[in-house]
């Protein structure tokens, strides 16, 4: 199989698993640093997220995998090579039981194309064998599945190295505008142009141009659905700045469920308050920046 070659081909510390993709596979991604970090979840999300970083070598692959139904399908004999092995499975869950989009956003994840995140349906496998971690992130999209495996080895030796490839975008979605392509590309899109009432979570307007965008995208793509996630400067407290945050989200909701008739099923609210800024918060252009509602694609066909 393609995946097995390049597997080969890849230089791998030490204490690597030697896994061996159960369904036809193409590297996509490959990443060495000789010394970095890596969060590792060790439990559930419940508005905290149960980690340890470790830190060493660190190698990570992604690998876009055809053939399989379901992501227990693909993690299944992953974990079971990783058991054969030597490896001690730490933390195992599914989606809702890892705790569903908060836990998604704490976790490490490259960006797509490389690596795409159904955040309806994922799991996710946490492995160590002396000192060394395994990590595992198994996601779908329409035909493929999405593996992430990273990789930290105390005691490891690598060059550096990084390698990508062009990997397909998820099928099945079709773009009407620029909002819907940075989705149909990314997964995820920053609706700009909302203006919210100062110190408020009222919108100015009744009508923005991206959400107009968005609105023809869901209707051109009946079976996908998504998040609105809100997002803070870093003035002012954490818990205020993840309750207004929410209910930005949730008044860019009510105008798209309402004005725009998206159905109320298919548009789920998060807000996160100042923790995932896109710049600096020390310059008022940056923190207007960091203000904005964001469009996280949950599920596609």
């Amino acid at each position: 199989m393609k995946a097995v070659a390049a597997l080969l081909a890849f230089a791998l510390p030490a204490q690597a698993a030697d896994l061996a993709m159960p369904f036809p596979a193409t590297q996509t991604f490959a990443e060495t640093r000789p010394l970095s970090s890596h969060r590792i979840a060790t439990g559930r999300f419940a508005d905290t997220l149960p980690s340890v970083t470790a830190e060493g070598a660190v190698t990570r692959r992604i690998w876009q995998v055809s053939g399989a139904e379901t992501t227990l399908q693909v993690l299944a004999p992953l974990r079971d090579q990783l058991t054969e092995q030597g490896w001690a499975t730490v933390f195992d869950c599914a989606t809702r039981a890892c705790g569903g989009f908060d836990f998604r956003f704490e976790i490490d994840v490259t960006p797509a194309p490389q690596m795409f995140v159904d955040l309806a349906d994922f799991r996710y496998l946490a492995a160590q064998k002396d000192d060394a971690w395994t990590t595992l992130l198994v996601s779908r999209s329409a035909d493929l599945s999405f593996v992430q495996m990273t990789q930290v080895d105390p005691d490891g030796t690598v060059e550096p190295t990084k390698s990508t490839s062009n990997p397909a975008s998820p099928p099945g979605l079709t773009a009407v505008s620029d909002v819907a392509q940075m989705l149909v590309t990314t997964g995820r899109a920053v609706l700009s142009d909302l203006e919210f009432k100062t110190g408020s979570a009222d919108l100015v307007q009744d009508s923005y141009a991206s959400l107009d965008a968005l609105a023809a995208f869901l209707d051109a793509n009946p079976a996908t659905t998504i998040a609105l996630v809100g997002h803070t400067d870093a003035e002012g407290g954490a818990a205020g700045n993840l309750a207004i945050s929410r209910r930005r989200a949730d008044s860019a909701r009510a105008l798209l469920t309402g004005a725009y008739g998206i159905a109320p099923g298919r548009v789920e609210t998060q807000g996160v308050g100042f923790f995932a800024p896109i710049t600096r918060n020390d310059t008022e252009a940056g923190r207007r920046i960091n203000r904005r509602v964001e469009v996280v694609i949950t599920s596609t066909p």
